[in-house]
Formats: structure tokens, C-alpha cells, sequence
């Protein structure tokens, strides 16, 4: 099988190299994926350098990512209370009612935070523009 990439696309990597890389997405090893692919080790780290696999691969770990944020976030007030629950019960042993509530300062902290730097990038931005003359308004003819 000829290895040559010339303006291939996406769509041109064979399914079972596709296979493949995505499972590398997934975290399985060289050795795992070509398996997947039914070609050698070494066969499908050539395909690896495919100027698509590496789109290909950063797709799926992106889409992966973003599932697994939903589903954190969605959960993220009930696991919230549980911890706080966890903090504040008499029957949690203390060194786990220590480690709970360390862990809800450090949520509110960083919650905390992130507001105040998105105010404080909010006013930067804002100062740029006056810097750079405030081009809001002005239409060029």
C-alpha cells in the first residue's frame, strides 16, 4: 500500500485507518490501534503522518472534551451539595470533612475568580479600544 499524501483529504483516509487514529483518540497504544486497523504497527504510524490525522485525532479528543464538560456541568450543582453535605455532617471523619470542604473553598475561590477576570479583561479590551481610537461608529466610505 502506497503511503503518499498529495493533497489527500479526510475523506480519503481508508475507514480502517480512520478506525484507527480514532482510537488513538481514546487512548489505546500504536499496537492497539493498527489492530484496530488491520494493517501493522509500523504501517499505521505512516498513516499517522497524513496531513488529516492530526485534525482527525484533535477532533474527537475536542468532541470528547466537550461531552465530558456537559455532563460535569450539568451535574455540577447536586455534586456541589454533596460535598457541602459531606463537609458538614457530624458522622464524615474529620479528615475527610477536611479534604470536602477544601475542596468547596477552592470551587468557590476559583468561581470567585474567574469573575473577576473576566471584569478585569472586560475593562482591558475596553481600554484598547480607546486606545486604538475607538473605531465603534465610525463607517468608512
Amino acid at each position: 500500500m502506497s503511503l503518499s499524501f498529495p493533497n489527500q483529504r479526510v475523506d480519503e483516509i481508508p475507514e480502517n485507518i480512520r478506525r484507527g487514529l480514532l482510537a488513538k483518540a481514546e487512548g489505546k497504544n500504536w499496537e492497539e490501534c493498527a489492530e484496530i486497523a488491520k494493517i501493522s504497527r509500523y504501517e499505521f504510524q505512516k498513516w499517522r503522518r497524513h496531513p488529516d490525522a492530526d485534525n482527525l485525532i484533535s477532533t474527537a479528543i475536542n468532541y470528547k472534551l466537550e461531552e465530558t464538560i456537559g455532563i460535569i456541568s450539568t451535574a455540577a450543582p447536586a455534586l456541589a451539595s454533596r460535598l457541602v453535605e459531606i463537609g458538614l455532617s457530624q458522622s464524615t471523619r474529620p479528615y475527610t470533612a477536611v479534604d470536602a470542604i477544601k475542596t468547596s473553598l477552592a470551587f468557590l475561590q476559583v468561581g470567585v475568580m474567574d469573575r473577576e477576570n473576566k471584569k478585569k479583561m472586560e475593562q482591558l479590551f475596553k481600554s484598547i479600544e480607546e486606545l486604538e481610537g475607538n473605531p465603534r461608529g465610525i463607517v468608512d466610505i
